[in-house]
């Protein structure tokens, strides 16, 4: 075995350290309370030892977290312990912190939207600051793990919406330890500002953010077409899409929609308050088109589940993102790729919808009924406050029932 630096050690003294038949320490130094812990497995953590204590560090990564970064956590540490802090406290470790954010959230998130801000934190956040006490975190150490995600060579996939929300997490999670004294700085305060919004990176390069939609009849008779004629498509992927399209909901709640919630016998769709993006239950009056769809999944559906689309494969139920790629590749790979897509069904709606106000009109259909319709929160606080009701289930009726018979139309594809 290579000699081993007796004092000081350096990242190629850690790689020589070879693992035993029992986990043996070396000392790190720099300061006197460095060491690290080489397990059999070859697993090698650092940690500081102060007054017979013991406080794990990071693991030892090449390239990731070696000497270097143990070294600087552990005098900031070191100073702490000086002013009589617990060596043992694992309180406020970022992923210690972590945990406690995501729990307050969980009660006010979907499960999926949870899981994607667990897997963006795992993926990004975590593996470097998982066991790294908040208070020796700067604000160049997350910037140096931020910078890389930008991409400014291409506007389409720049990451700056992830980016951002990254740095919302981290916020509240400094936020939490701010709130205990444990620290009395928030490197996060101005990591936004390094880097520009979306929408105003997308402005500044000519990109529409907007979700890809179908506007113009031509295009919207080709889908249409499309969809009636497909024989390749999974045919409760089909269904789903079709509901998708005549409801006008968001593609999340087509995907998770449970049979409870469906009264196929009055004709209404019940999306209980939690499952809505802002919070409020929301109820679709369901056409005569839709009704045959919900009608024919259930004398079809492939196995007996809670959900009207369930996985077939898994427990669950099917992704949203399974209906947008049904879409995109409708017709042949790609084809509707930036010219249709789930959510963009429901600027179809309101589009058509809004070119046609006069003739709603005659029906006793106002812009309030439509959007109602989609589900949208009065803006103006005051109206909110006292507009409780902008539509009744009879005006949704009407005008579900209008829609399916404008596409219908169009192309019979129903």
């Amino acid at each position: 075995m290579a000699n081993i630096s007796k004092a000081n050690l350096q990242d190629k003294d850690i790689r020589n350290l070879q693992p035993k038949a029992s986990q043996y320490r070396k000392a790190v130094g720099n300061p006197k309370e460095l060491y690290i812990w080489v397990n059999p497995s070859g697993i090698k953590t650092f940690f500081i030892l102060h007054n017979g204590k013991t406080r794990k560090l990071g693991k030892f990564k090449q390239g990731v977290y070696g000497v270097e970064q143990a070294r600087e956590e552990a005098l900031k540490i070191s100073k702490r312990l000086k002013s009589g802090a617990d060596i043992r406290s694992d309180k406020y470790k970022l992923g210690t912190l972590f945990e406690r954010y995501i729990k307050r959230k969980q009660a006010n998130l979907s499960v999926g939207y949870t899981k994607k801000i667990v897997d963006q934190m795992k993926t990004y956040i975590l593996p470097k600051f998982e066991n790294i006490d908040i208070a020796t975190i700067k604000f160049s150490d997350l910037l140096e793990v931020l910078d890389p995600l930008f991409n400014p060579h291409n506007p389409k996939q720049s990451r700056l919406e992830t980016i951002h929300r990254i740095i919302n997490h981290l916020n509240a999670i400094f936020e939490l330890a701010i709130n205990d004294r444990h620290i009395d700085y928030n490197p996060c305060k101005a990591l936004h500002e390094k880097f520009p919004t979306s929408n105003r990176f997308s402005i500044k390069n000519g990109i529409d953010t907007r979700y890809a939609a179908i506007i113009h009849e031509a295009d919207l008779k080709e889908f249409l077409t499309d969809l009636r004629d497909d024989d390749k498509m999974d045919l409760q992927t089909k269904r789903a899409v079709m509901l998708q399209i005549l409801c006008a909901n968001r593609p999340g709640n087509t995907a998770s929609v449970k049979w409870e919630h469906i009264d196929l016998e009055n004709g209404i769709w019940n999306i209980p308050a939690t499952q809505m993006k802002m919070r409020y239950a929301h109820k679709i009056a369901l056409s005569k088109e839709a009704l045959k769809i919900l009608n024919e999944q259930k004398l079809y559906c492939p196995i007996k589940s809670e959900f009207v689309f369930p996985a077939v494969t898994i427990t669950g139920h099917i992704s949203r993102d399974g209906i947008g790629k049904a879409i995109r590749n409708l017709g042949g790979k790609g084809k509707y790729l930036d010219k249709a897509s789930a959510h963009g069904f429901r600027a179809t709606f309101k589009t058509i919808c809004t070119l046609n106000l006069a003739q709603l009109g005659i029906l006793g259909i106002s812009n309030k009924t439509v959007e109602n319709a989609l589900a949208h929160k009065e803006l103006n606080n005051v109206r909110f406050a006292y507009e409780r009701q902008t539509a009744t289930i009879e005006q949704n009726r009407i005008l579900m029932q209008w829609y399916s018979n404008y596409l219908n139309n169009i192309v019979k594809f129903i």
